[in-house]
C-alpha cells in the first residue's frame, strides 16, 4: 500500500495576483508484496484556482535520504509538476 506524506508546501503569488500552491510529497511503496524494503518517490501537486495538477515519479530509490534531498531541492527552487520527470531523470543520471 502506497503511503504519501506532504513534506513541503509553497505558496506563490503570480503576476495576475492569483495564488498558486505547490505541495511536495514523499511516496513510499513496495514494488512487490514479498519485498521488505520500500522504494521512495516524489509527487508534486499544484493547486491554482479550482484546478489541481499532479505528477509523480515512483520507485526512484530505496534510499529515503536521497529522495528527501531531491524533494528539498525541488521545494527551494519552486519546481512545478510539469518539470518533475525531467529533473528527477537529470538528478538520477548525475548520481545525486
Amino acid at each position: 500500500m502506497k503511503k504519501l506524506k506532504v513534506l513541503f508546501s509553497n505558496e506563490v503569488a503570480l503576476e495576475d495576483d492569483r495564488k498558486m500552491r505547490l505541495d511536495y510529497l514523499l511516496t513510499e511503496d513496495y514494488m512487490q508484496s514479498d519485498v521488505k524494503d520500500p522504494y521512495y518517490g516524489i509527487r508534486i501537486t499544484k493547486y491554482l484556482d479550482d484546478f489541481e495538477e499532479s505528477e509523480e515519479v515512483s520507485g526512484i530509490s530505496c534510499s529515503k535520504k536521497t529522495v528527501l534531498s531531491m524533494i528539498k531541492k525541488f521545494s527551494i527552487n519552486v519546481v512545478t509538476p510539469i518539470h518533475l520527470v525531467e529533473l528527477v531523470d537529470d538528478l538520477v543520471t548525475q548520481g545525486i
